[in-house]
């Protein structure tokens, strides 16, 4: 709701309380739809059916109040204590004012004809779900490491109805009416059943719909957009009984076969990072921009052929074509821009089709679903970008790339580290588009290559800090105004030795000639001042020195690359000198978020620049060790590679044996893939150095796993201890079960497998089956 219920309650009580009456349950109805929030034992249905039409009942002690609206009904009921002063047309009179403004907020705020949230009350709402996701975040209790938290996100999905135009050209508006009506239900129901907690839904303009889900991972939301569609797919919209509904009301639609109605959606995630780290000020800006993301993978979805998902963070890897090739100039488009996040220097990779890349599967003939291979990964050439438009990009073929880039061809975005050298035609032309007064890139490249063979040298990247406001708000062209004058200022800066060349279209690169660290900040620092206040733009700088220990001097300019990521996360206007405990920042803001995705995204890549982990990270406690590769192989075991996983936690445990996190991975790990010894081991040790203080679920795997071992009497003492902490686990009670009937207990065991089988445990040996049958 816009003000949800159970809000509206608690601030109507705040008035009835001086009247020492209660509003004990109110419900919202709307296109049949119905909301409600009620005490426990007060059934609102069955009161609004005693109501009926009247507008004021008093049944059972309650008083029963009902106001129509133009489009909903509101119902409450009052409790009150049974005293003579006790004076129903007060309560009615002042509850009734309070009904009314509350129906006329709903009512302006919702689409008449889905339920749903219009637009702006959705963008409202948004904000102020992204500030309770917040607060909730920073109030909340220390993490329980058995237990996997829940991520301070946002996942945003933009829903578009495929071919929606042609249902109302050839049906008619008021049957596409119908078909909206009957998605908005479905799409409720969906995300009713799918256990997602507080979801905003909306109607953001015709066929367009839009719903906010809170708490899920960027590889979560995107799995629940697969399963949305999916569900889209299947469901018969309209249904049987709307369908006909219809035809009661309209005799004259004669039509028997009516379309399939799917959807292309687009997700967009705004991780704990953004929720969390992002001033107050800029949120709302942030949430803007993951808006805009969603529509554009909704965009990209429809064009890849409609009925399919597309996560904003999957366009560069699976969303791009060519749509054109000028022969003459050599110049090739594609279908992908800024606004899918493509920058000057990037990079794809060309395929005749989808089929070659490696990844499509084989299915055997005449199966379904089994997979005999995977076709080949037949790369044409690779094409660098050198221009960039919001919708579309230019790029040229690489090197000695003779390819034609037909229309249609499939792009993948190469990641920088997978970027092979440039050759020397690349640099030359690379060369011809520096801006006057900066070293060429060759000069550039060729001076990092010396450094390397120096005892110490500093390499420097100048950035500019939300270019995305600056573009909107000042223009595309100030942008490169304000990238020549801090390279002119840089020049200034600058003695004989010292090298400033462009990097790219995003960073300044600075390889100055003395190594004094102290000093190159100072003039960092001073020049950040001075810029800021003449330009009223801010840029960040981050600072790579080759003394500094854990990082690879040869990946200086990777490294670099990285660092500007880390401080454009950490916010503006920032100066980072680059250290191992800097590159992991991200992945330990992750891993205390539970986004144990990014965990793992963030340790691949700092992995392949040769990062070292670090130990002892201030604010983590109960860890010790690597603390990188340790959050790594818990983020493995959460994220279901059990394998990694355990081969992770083993190698932790090669030199730190009585490392806690590391045994709990491995025992996890080992019982999940059906390895018991090896989680039986793990767990004696874990338990060991907790001095048998481990988690319930831990000892009823650990009794599970003996009782496959057939070592029943120790099963039984370690699944007692799992019941003495939760009695009421079924898994715990079946299997208690299973170990006193190989005991002999019969008798006993059938108790259990009843109580078991009751609680909902259903995954029935068939001895158990047998058992409860002779029963």
């Amino acid at each position: 709701m816009s003000r949800s219920l159970e809000e509206f309650r608690k601030e109507t009580n705040r008035v009835l309380r001086n009247l020492d009456a209660k509003l004990v349950g109110v419900s919202f109805i709307l296109n049949e739809e119905v909301s409600e929030s009620a005490d426990r034992g007060v059934n609102m249905e069955a009161l609004s059916e005693v109501l009926g039409h009247a507008s004021q009942k008093i049944h059972e002690g309650k008083l029963l109040l009902g106001l129509q609206g133009a489009g909903g009904r509101l119902i409450a009921a009052i409790s009150a204590k049974d005293e003579p002063g006790f004076d129903p047309g007060k309560i009615s009179g002042l509850l009734t004012l309070f009904l009314r403004n509350f129906l006329l907020q709903e009512e302006r705020d919702r689409d008449g004809l889905t339920g749903f949230l219009k637009k702006e009350s959705f963008r409202i709402q948004m904000l102020e779900m992204a500030n309770r996701i917040k607060k909730d975040a920073k109030s909340s209790a220390p993490r329980d490491l058995s237990r996997k938290p829940r991520s301070p996100s946002l996942s945003f999905f933009h829903l578009d109805l495929d071919h929606f135009k042609e249902i109302n050209d050839t049906l008619g508006h008021r049957f596409g009416d119908e078909v909206l009506r009957s998605f908005a239900r479905q799409v409720r129901s969906f995300f009713a059943e799918s256990e997602s907690g507080e979801v905003l839904l909306a109607r953001l303009g015709g066929e367009e719909f839009g719903a906010l889900v809170p708490y899920l991972s960027a590889n979560e939301a995107q799995f629940l957009g697969e399963e949305l569609c999916k569900f889209i797919k299947e469901a018969k919209i309209p249904t049987v009984d709307e369908v006909e509904r219809y035809r009661r009301a309209n005799p004259d639609f004669k039509v028997s076969s009516l379309p399939q109605v799917t959807a292309s959606i687009g997700v967009a995630t705004a991780d704990s990072a953004v929720i969390l780290r992002v001033p107050d000020d800029v949120l709302e800006g942030e949430l803007d921009q993951l808006y805009e993301r969603a529509d554009v993978a909704t965009y990209v979805a429809k064009k890849l052929g409609r009925n399919r998902v597309m996560a904003f963070e999957r366009i560069l890897a699976e969303g791009g074509t060519v749509l054109d090739y000028d022969e003459r100039t050599g110049i090739v488009t594609l279908d992908l821009g800024s606004d899918m996040g493509v920058d000057v220097g990037d990079v794809f990779r060309v395929y005749d089709n989808r089929k070659f890349t490696g990844r499509e599967p084989i299915i055997q003939p005449g199966s379904q679903q089994k997979i005999i291979g995977y076709f080949p990964r037949l790369t044409l050439g690779e094409l660098e970008v050198i221009m960039c438009q919001p919708q579309v990009s230019f790029a040229l073929r690489r090197g000695g790339d003779t390819f034609i880039p037909a229309a249609g061809f499939f792009l993948e975005w190469v990641p920088p580290s997978e970027r092979g050298r440039r050759v020397s035609g690349d640099l030359r032309k690379r060369d011809r588009r520096k801006a006057s007064g900066l070293s060429t890139r060759s000069l550039f490249d060729a001076r990092l290559r010396e450094s390397l063979g120096r005892e110490r040298f500093i390499l420097v990247l100048f950035f500019f800090d939300n270019l995305a406001t600056i573009r909107e708000q000042r223009g595309s062209a100030t942008i490169k105004e304000l990238y020549s004058s801090l390279a002119a200022e840089l020049e200034k800066l600058s003695v004989p030795g010292d090298v400033v060349s462009t990097i790219s279209s995003e960073f300044l690169g600075f390889l100055p000639s003395a190594s004094a660290l102290k000093s190159i900040k100072a003039k960092v620092a001073e020049l950040k001042r001075n810029f800021a206040a003449r330009e009223g733009a801010t840029f960040s700088a981050v600072l790579f020195t080759s003394s500094t220990e854990g990082v690879e001097r040869s990946r200086a300019l990777e490294i670099a690359r990285k660092g500007a990521e880390i401080a454009r996360f950490k916010g503006v206007d920032q100066m980072l000198v680059l250290d191992p405990q800097v590159l992991l920042s991200k992945l330990y803001f992750y891993h205390e978020h539970g986004e144990y995705d990014k965990v793992a995204d963030e340790f691949g890549e700092l992995h392949a620049l040769g990062v070292s982990g670090v130990t002892g990270v201030t604010g983590v406690t109960g860890v010790t060790g690597d603390q990188a590769l340790l959050y790594y192989a818990e983020a493995l075991s959460y994220l279901g590679r059990l394998e990694e996983a355990m081969e992770t936690a083993r190698g932790i445990l090669a030199k730190d044996s009585s490392n806690l996190t590391a045994l709990q991975v491995l025992s996890s790990s080992a019982f999940e893939l059906g390895r018991y010894t090896e989680a039986v081991q793990a767990y004696e040790s874990l338990s060991k150095e907790k001095k048998g203080k481990i988690a319930a679920w831990q000892w009823r795997d650990f009794g599970i796993a003996l009782l496959y071992l057939g070592q029943t009497q120790e099963a039984l003492g370690h699944l007692e201890r799992a019941l003495a902490a939760d009695p009421t686990d079924a898994s715990v009670i079946y299997h208690k079960g299973e170990v006193l009937l190989a005991l002999g207990r019969k008798d006993k065991a059938r108790a259990e497998f009843m109580r078991a089988f009751e609680l909902g445990y259903r995954e029935l040996s068939p001895q158990a089956a047998k058992l409860l049958g002779e029963g």
